[in-house]
This record gives C-alpha cells, sequence and structure tokens, in this order.
C-alpha cells in the first residue's frame, strides 16, 4: 500500500478526530492556564505535565499498533470524559479572564445631565424653553455642566437665559416657585432634593438628558500587593444601573490588607461624616457629597483628613449588592438589631438571617430603623462585606461560579491592574491561608449643620476625633506589617 493510500485510510477512521479533538482542548486549556495566570507557576506546571500526558494516554489508546478494540472502545469514552472536564475547565479560566478584564483598569466616569421641568409646567419639548430662564448649579463637575449648557443652545438654536444657584435648596425651590423654568440638572445629585422636596421625582419630568464620559485621573498608589500591606477604598454610589455613573457615595469603608500574616481591617465610616472636602474649597460638608464631584474627591477628602495613604479604590453601587450576593446564593449574617427596612419592607432578625440580594440591599440601606442611625448602618454595611468576602472563599462558589464572575464582571470595578488581582490570588492558593478579618468604626455625634451642597442646615456627624485617631492607628499598624489584636479593637 503506497503512503498516500495509508493516510487517507486513517483519516477515515474514527480514532483520528477523537485524538485531535482531545489535542485541542488540551491546548486550549494550557494557553488559557498561563494566559490567565491565577495559579502558581509550581501548579501550572504540574497541571501541564498531567494534561500532556493525559493526552499521550489517549493517544496511544486510539493509534497505537497493538491496542485491541475493546481497549479502543475504553479510550474514547475516557477521551469523552476528560474532554467535559476540559471544556469545564476551559469555560471556568475564560470566565475569570473576562471578569478582571472588565472589572479593572477604571478610566472614565459618566455623568447623565438631565433638563427638568416641572410636570404641570406645559412644556413638552426643549423647544419650549426658548427665551426661558434655565437654572444652573456651581456645585459638582462645571465642565460637565458648561458642556451640557452648550448642547443645549445647540437643540435651541438660541443662546441660553440662565440663573445660577450655590445650593440645591434654592435650585429646587426656585423651579417649584417659578422663578426658573427648567433646570440643569446632573442625575448622580438627584438624591439631593430628597430633604425638601420628597416627591421631586413625581412633581417634576425630564425634557431631554446627554451623557458625558470623562477620563480619570490614575489615583493608584502601586506596591507589591503579594507582600506590602496596602489601602482599598470601598465607595458605594446610590445609584442603580452603570457604576461609572457619578452620584453621591452612600457607602464608605476603608480596607487595610496584609498580605504576609493575612489579616484584614475594615474601617467603617458614616455618609454624613462632617469633613473638609478639596472639591468645595476646603469647605466642611457631609461624605456623601464628594461623591457628586467623582471618586477622586472621595479619596482625597479622606486622605487629607485622615492624614493616610489609599493605594486603590473599588466602585459598587445598589445594583451590584443585588447581582453579587444573589451569584453567591445568598449570605448569612449576623444583625445586632431587629427591625424592618425602609427599602422593601424586608424583616430582619437579631442574631443569624438568611439574605438574598434585595434584602441584603435593604439591609445595608437601612438607619432610620436603628438605634444609632448612620453609624449602625455603617456598621452593617461591614457585616455584609465580611459575609460576602467568606461566602466567596468557601467551597460553595464552585455551584455557582459562572453567575459570580458574570456579577462581578458588571457590579465592580476597582483601579488595581489585573496583574495585581492575578498575582494577589496565586499567593491565596499557594499559602492556602485563612484570613483573620476584623472591623472598627469611627463615630461621631449627630448635628444639625451648615452644608454647602445642600444650602441648609442638614443632619450631620461631628467626627469623634478620638476614634478617628484610634482607626488611624490600628490602620497604621496594618500597614506597617504589624498584627492587631483583639484587645486593640475592643480599646
Amino acid at each position: 500500500m503506497s503512503k498516500g493510500s495509508k493516510y487517507k485510510k486513517n483519516w477515515k477512521k474514527s480514532d483520528i478526530y477523537f485524538v485531535l479533538v482531545y489535542l485541542i482542548l488540551t491546548v486550549l486549556t494550557m494557553i488559557q492556564l498561563f494566559t490567565v495566570n491565577v495559579f502558581p507557576m509550581k501548579y501550572m506546571l504540574a497541571i501541564a505535565i498531567i494534561l500532556i500526558l493525559l493526552f499521550l494516554g489517549m493517544y496511544g489508546l486510539q493509534m497505537g499498533k497493538r491496542i485491541n478494540k475493546i481497549n479502543k472502545i475504553l479510550g474514547k469514552i475516557l477521551i469523552v470524559i476528560l474532554s467535559v472536564f476540559l471544556v469545564f475547565g476551559n469555560w471556568i479560566l475564560f470566565k475569570t479572564g473576562s471578569a478582571f478584564s472588565k472589572i479593572t483598569g477604571v478610566d472614565s466616569e459618566v455623568s447623565v445631565v438631565s433638563i427638568v421641568v416641572m410636570k404641570d409646567s406645559g412644556y413638552d419639548s426643549i423647544s419650549d424653553l426658548n427665551g426661558k430662564k434655565i437654572g444652573t448649579i456651581t456645585l459638582g463637575d462645571q465642565e460637565i455642566q458648561q458642556k451640557a449648557m452648550k448642547d443645549l443652545e445647540n437643540d435651541l438654536g438660541n443662546h441660553l437665559t440662565t440663573v445660577s444657584y450655590v445650593s440645591y435648596k434654592d435650585f429646587a425651590d426656585d423651579l417649584y416657585n417659578g422663578n426658573v423654568d427648567a433646570i440643569i440638572l446632573n442625575e448622580g445629585a438627584r438624591g439631593m432634593f430628597e430633604d425638601n422636596h420628597p416627591s421631586f421625582d413625581n412633581d417634576t419630568k425630564v425634557l431631554e438628558s446627554y451623557t458625558y464620559k470623562s477620563e480619570t485621573k490614575d489615583l493608584s498608589k502601586d506596591v507589591d500587593v503579594t507582600k506590602e500591606p496596602f489601602n482599598i477604598y470601598i465607595t458605594g454610589i446610590d445609584t442603580y444601573g452603570s457604576l461609572a455613573t457619578v452620584s453621591r457615595s452612600d457607602v464608605n469603608m476603608i480596607v487595610s490588607v496584609n498580605p504576609k500574616n493575612n489579616q484584614i481591617l475594615i474601617t467603617g465610616i458614616p455618609r454624613d461624616y462632617y469633613i473638609p472636602q478639596t472639591c468645595q474649597n476646603g469647605q466642611t460638608d457631609k461624605l456623601t457629597h464628594t461623591g457628586m464631584y467623582g471618586v477622586e474627591c472621595t479619596l482625597q477628602s479622606v486622605e487629607n483628613y485622615m492624614g493616610i495613604d489609599i493605594n486603590y479604590y473599588a466602585r459598587v453601587n445598589f445594583s451590584s449588592v443585588v447581582d453579587i450576593v444573589d451569584a453567591l446564593g445568598g449570605i448569612t449574617l449576623d444583625s445586632p438589631y431587629s427591625f424592618i427596612t425602609r427599602h422593601g419592607g424586608y424583616y430582619i432578625t437579631q442574631g443569624y438571617n438568611e439574605l438574598n440580594g434585595a434584602q441584603t440591599l435593604g439591609f445595608v440601606r437601612e438607619r432610620y430603623s436603628l438605634p444609632n442611625g448612620d453609624v449602625d448602618r455603617s456598621k452593617n454595611q461591614m457585616l455584609v462585606v465580611e459575609a460576602m468576602i467568606k461566602k466567596a472563599i468557601s467551597p460553595s462558589i464552585i455551584t455557582n461560579y459562572g453567575s459570580i464572575m458574570n456579577a462581578i464582571s458588571g457590579s465592580f470595578q476597582t483601579n488595581m491592574k489585573e496583574s495585581d488581582i492575578t498575582s494577589f490570588i496565586r499567593k491565596q492558593v499557594n499559602d492556602m491561608n485563612g484570613w483573620d478579618i476584623k472591623q472598627i468604626q469611627v463615630t461621631g455625634q449627630s448635628s444639625s449643620q451648615w452644608s454647602p451642597a445642600n444650602g441648609f442646615n442638614s443632619s450631620v456627624m461631628i467626627p469623634d476625633e478620638l476614634s478617628v485617631e484610634k482607626a488611624v492607628g490600628l490602620m497604621s499598624k496594618i500597614i506597617s506589617g504589624e498584627l492587631i489584636t483583639v484587645e486593640d479593637i475592643n480599646y
């Protein structure tokens, strides 16, 4: 038989196709394994060697000259079984790499600016605003507002007649009183009207919206996250939908991580903490208002006030909490109090609760039913973060892995580099050590003080300087590589 005829005969056999499919899956798995790079090199080499040996074994069972028919059939069965595992492994690696690429390298923020009028104004389109008075505000990103004013002028084909405001109280009041016919509102600040005009959403309507994407500065202070301690600021904005939206920062906590002794300190900061703000020319206001100027303002204001360095930040919103908790299959947390949530009307019992995403969101947003208001809410937010971490590192993550990666992809953003995250995970896989997680909370006294952004005396929290000093001291211990004890926390 000629060599060509022999090759043609071989290609007619099913054996070679089984081997080829298995070879392709093996190569793809090895490529993804080294691309995603979440395993220590010693494990990756061991996995690669096992994959190669398995392929050689399957090749021998199909293409070996002295292999009988029964062994070839058994070999095909083994190839099918092993191929299923390889497909599953490829899928996990693909999901992991895709999620990391989506959540890292945050480089933009999105602002949605609306032209808002009263519902009963009789205005149905922006063309009705020709020659009318338009309210603008000096708070927030002025560059974005100028872009919206220019776009509105272009759409109207006429120069705007504007009235400028320095507080959200007067901004809304004059719209209600008819002193202006419309206002140019950055949607991230819509919640600023909830105190004086709680029915603002029902009383008004949007004639037109403009969306602007702006680049953010690189705010990271890079360290070797596998060896050096670092601080991550978690900011939770009070919106649903896009994480890049500029809005108030309702969740504020600093996560201090020591990768050498596997200790994490979570420091909660109440949203109403009354501190000087870099984006309001050093004026003192609620911490939550810094979010309206973007994450840079939040980080710089906290860094300046506490005298610390924040290496990275992570951004979440209302949608994030619901999506991630549901993807985890729910969480278990120990509530200090029994209460009914204002948002959703969920009953939380004192002690252990099994919560889904919507219930968890109601839990972290609640403050009115808690004895210490915003302080207790901040503590509850830290309880949720700890519960999510514990669930995420438990064996149950395997059964929900795909949905978890999907949830993280769309519900979490960080300015950490992808290489930092994979390096951190490789270290965890290599060491296989648990984490000692501790929590502290800066406190203060409730008070009514002037809020420049609101334009009236508002409910704020005057910081307890001793609690801030204690928190900064403990964060400094983490950053310096020291181990924090229970006595330190209870002091």
